[in-house]
């Protein structure tokens, strides 16, 4: 009995008919698109816009190339802050192979490249590098770069303080 009730219930639905809609015509559609604030926009101009580059300034000028043979990667000029004689071969060349990201190719790499992680007032020049750091780093064979935040950046390693004088 219950299971004769549930088919029952079940094929009502089935065979009920689909409900009657009224359809729009396609002048009621027209009069609602003219109301449309986004039909009124003004058309998005097509033509190519020419922006002129300054022929001077590429990343590859602004940056240092540091490669392994099959991949290379881009990093600030005056990142590199120690670069020991035997890795000088692998720094500023022709890049070849593939490039890859900086964290990519530092993965990759571990070897032969450390980082040392810099603040901004080490990076602009007003605070000096650890001497401790600067005198390990040359006990290695590796390239130490500079990293802000993981991420390479230039150091100004030549910037010494100003003094002022009284008169």
């Amino acid at each position: 009995m219950k299971a004769s009730l549930l088919l029952l219930a079940l094929a009502s639905g089935v065979f009920a008919q689909a409900p009657v809609l009224a359809r729009i015509t396609p002048e009621a559609l027209a009069k609602i698109q003219q109301n449309n604030p986004i039909a009124n926009l003004p058309k998005v101009q097509t033509t190519p816009v020419n922006v002129e580059r300054p022929a001077e300034q590429s990343i590859i000028k602004q940056s240092m190339i540091l490669h392994d043979g099959k991949n290379w990667t881009i990093v600030p000029k005056g990142a590199v802050i120690f670069l020991p004689e035997a890795m000088k071969s692998r720094v500023d060349v022709k890049p070849v192979g593939t490039l890859l990201a900086w964290s990519d190719f530092l993965a990759k790499n571990f070897a032969w490249i450390t980082t040392n992680e810099v603040t901004f007032d080490q990076a602009a020049g007003n605070t000096p590098l650890p001497a401790a750091r600067v005198a390990f780093w040359a006990k290695q064979d590796k390239i130490v770069v500079a990293v802000h935040q993981q991420g390479p950046i230039s150091v100004n390693i030549d910037k010494t303080p100003q003094t002022i004088t009284q008169r």
